[in-house]
């Protein structure tokens, strides 16, 4: 009896690390969700989810370069907690929770309960993971998502094949048409899927599957789908021969560490787990490709190799003897390095107090009702003050890739419920002319430090 009290109590141990890995993930990350901008682009993102709960059709007034899943999966958070920056990165968080899990089940079932613990351990601990998990970026649900729907499908080969396959296919849509990246995690999908008899039953579910989640979707934009596209797809393909962006170096240390734990459970869990192997590598590969032919390339999309990584690292649990010492020091180990990557977040948060100046100078001259266009849509959403929904996205990609131009942002400035206009980035003064036709429209100007300057005028004028 003692003996089986322990295989019981043995057998608990992984459900018992992953629900851990879990927990801290979610404390380490908790501070950091009403802070202050972590990426230009949660401005946008911000901007475009007020524009939305004020009633704005998406793609048809709302701009968004990304696809329509992204805003439409934080909204009801959005909606439901008070429309604050923490609001939408709670959302970002629970998906990222979801997708440490769902990396933990798929290396479980492909390699054992130990590789389970430790992937999800390691993408947990990795710091582009890390800050995608509670930054308002498409990049994190998206990497999520695609996890999900390859647990689906890694758990398909152990029960209800064809139903969890259509989940996996309607997941993996989701992924896609929330960030175009996650089409890399197809190619593993399609390996799990016919793996093993029977081969095309669930694949043909998967494909189903994923074509009622695309068709729930994109389906109610259909009035809208030329601008749909012009927006998330001619956007990107029309900046690619901008000289911007790019990988830099302190993206790839980040990055290193995962690689080499990747490159080691993978020799290791070849002959152990092939199935694991083939699929995070895979995965991998193509996202390896898609990386190489992005353009601009943005440190943020690096976090489309962290996943298959994390899965292939896994795989150095099966050489691991199983010793609760070695266990402890692995445990110490992730756990520094989750410490770590929260501190190198928080290290990219702009402290709350500066924008100050700009928030206090934008209640005092404008009201709740004014719009603001501005190019630096988080100070202007910390102030309570929304864009026009054509302006979310002033990015340096629309602005010098020729998608926003000055005569659009002179005609919309001239609209009678936009009472100001704030410079704060070098994105918007970069329009030529623009300056000086505010100057004449604007004629009140209040300089407020640091290049930001603000451009007020009369209502009804």
């Amino acid at each position: 009896m003692p003996v089986v009290g322990r295989t019981e109590s043995s057998s608990r141990l992984p459900f018992i690390g992953l629900a851990a890995v879990l927990a801290v993930a979610a404390v380490l990350r908790a501070p950091l969700l009403a802070g202050g901008q972590i990426d230009y682009d949660e401005g946008v993102y911000w901007q475009s989810l007020r524009a939305l709960a004020a009633g704005h059709a998406l793609f048809a007034s709302v701009y968004s370069s990304q696809p329509p899943a992204f805003l439409l999966l934080l909204l009801p958070s959005h909606l439901a907690l008070g429309g604050g920056i923490a609001a939408a990165r709670l959302a970002v968080l629970v998906l990222a929770l979801a997708g440490i899990a769902a990396a933990g089940r798929i290396a479980w079932i492909l390699g054992g309960p130990r590789a389970g613990l430790l992937a999800a351990a390691l993408l947990a601990a990795d710091p582009l993971y890390f800050q995608a998990s509670v930054t308002l970026q498409a990049d994190g649900p998206s990497v999520a998502l695609a996890l999900v729907g390859l647990a689906a499908a890694a758990e398909a080969r152990l029960r209800l094949p064809l139903p969890l396959a259509a989940a996996a296919g309607a997941a993996l849509a989701a992924a896609v048409l929330v960030k175009l990246l996650a089409v890399a995690a197809l190619p593993a999908a399609l390996v799990l899927l016919v793996a093993r008899p029977p081969r095309f039953r669930p694949l043909a579910a998967a494909v189903v599957g994923g074509a009622l989640a695309a068709a729930a979707l994109l389906l109610p934009f259909a009035g809208v789908w030329p601008a749909l596209w012009a927006q998330t797809v001619g956007l990107h393909l029309g900046a690619r021969a901008l000289p911007l962006g790019g990988l830099d170096g302190a993206t790839l240390l980040r990055g290193l560490p995962v690689a080499v734990v990747a490159t080691a459970g993978g020799l290791t869990a070849f002959h152990r787990a092939p199935l694991l192997v083939v699929t995070a590598a895979t995965w991998a590969a193509a996202a390896a490709l898609l990386l190489a032919v992005q353009h601009p390339l943005w440190p943020h999309h690096a976090v489309v190799l962290t996943a298959p990584l994390a899965l292939l690292g896994g795989g150095l649990a099966l050489g691991i003897p199983v010793r609760r010492s070695a266990a402890v020091v692995a445990g110490c180990v992730l756990l520094v390095a989750s410490v770590a990557s929260g501190l190198f977040v928080r290290s990219l948060q702009a402290p709350l107090g500066a924008d100050g100046p700009v928030v206090a100078a934008l209640r005092a001259d404008t009201t709740p009702a004014d719009l603001v266009i501005t190019d630096d849509q988080f100070a202007a959403a910390l102030a309570d003050r929304s864009t026009p929904p054509e302006l979310v996205d002033t990015s340096f990609v629309r602005v010098q890739s020729g998608g926003l131009t000055t005569a659009q942002v002179e005609a919309i400035a001239a609209r009678p419920g936009v009472r100001a206009v704030l410079l704060a980035t070098d994105r918007l003064s970069a329009l030529p002319g623009l300056p000086a036709w505010l100057a004449q429209r604007y004629p009140h100007v209040l300089d407020l430090g640091g290049g930001r300057t603000l451009y007020t005028r009369l209502k009804d004028t």
